[in-house]
């Protein structure tokens, strides 16, 4: 009887254990999913009033798509003019692909789609931009994002308001040999801002 008494003890502490244990964890991902909601909150906020305050042209992806989530067909460099080759400057959202000495006082930064992030609309044509970035600005940038290139690069993402001059084209090899058309706007930087692993859902 008393062994019996003590069996059912244990078997309803254990039970109590693994409810305690399952309602914390519970609780703990629930904080952490009202973080991350919070944190890309603030962030795509912060993304709105850049584009507000410089007028930047955030709607280009969906005149290229016509407002399809695809657009596999290639992206013919005139369609491009037509939408960054203006008076007004144009929002890129990507990441950071290189930043290299242009001259003293400025870096010349690549920027590149995210290929981690779920990017809509997504695109058969790759897109890149190729900017001139004062070196005060970006080293700052650096310093307050110290691990952009962590984790394989899954949180460099940014967001640029850029002045686009040119576009050109560039060819690379593929991953089975096949020549591939990278279409680049060159320019230079105005705005930035760090998203990290956002992710930007047109």
């Amino acid at each position: 009887m008393i062994k019996r008494a003590i069996a059912i003890i244990v078997i309803v502490l254990v039970g109590a254990y693994i409810v305690n244990r399952y309602f914390e964890n519970k609780a703990k991902k629930e904080a952490k999913r009202a973080e991350a909601k919070r944190i890309e909150e603030t962030i795509s906020a912060s993304v709105s009033e850049m584009v507000r305050r410089t007028n930047a042209i955030d709607t280009w992806e969906k005149v290229l798509t016509k407002g399809e989530r695809f657009r596999l067909e290639r992206i013919l460099t005139v369609e491009l003019e037509r939408l960054w080759l203006t008076e007004r400057l144009i929002l890129f959202i990507g990441a950071i692909k290189d930043v290299v000495t242009a001259d003293k006082e400025n870096y010349r930064m690549e920027i590149e789609r995210s290929l981690f992030s779920s990017l809509e609309p997504m695109f058969g044509t790759e897109l890149q931009l190729t900017l001139q970035c004062s070196k005060q600005k970006v080293d700052l940038f650096l310093t307050e994002h110290p691990n952009l290139f962590k984790d394989f690069g899954v949180k460099n993402g940014v967001a640029v308001v850029a002045d686009i001059d040119e576009i050109d084209t560039k060819l690379v090899s593929g991953a089975e040999g096949e020549r591939k058309e990278i279409r680049v706007g060159k320019g230079k930087c105005i705005d930035m801002l760090y998203t990290g692993d956002v992710e930007f859902l047109q």
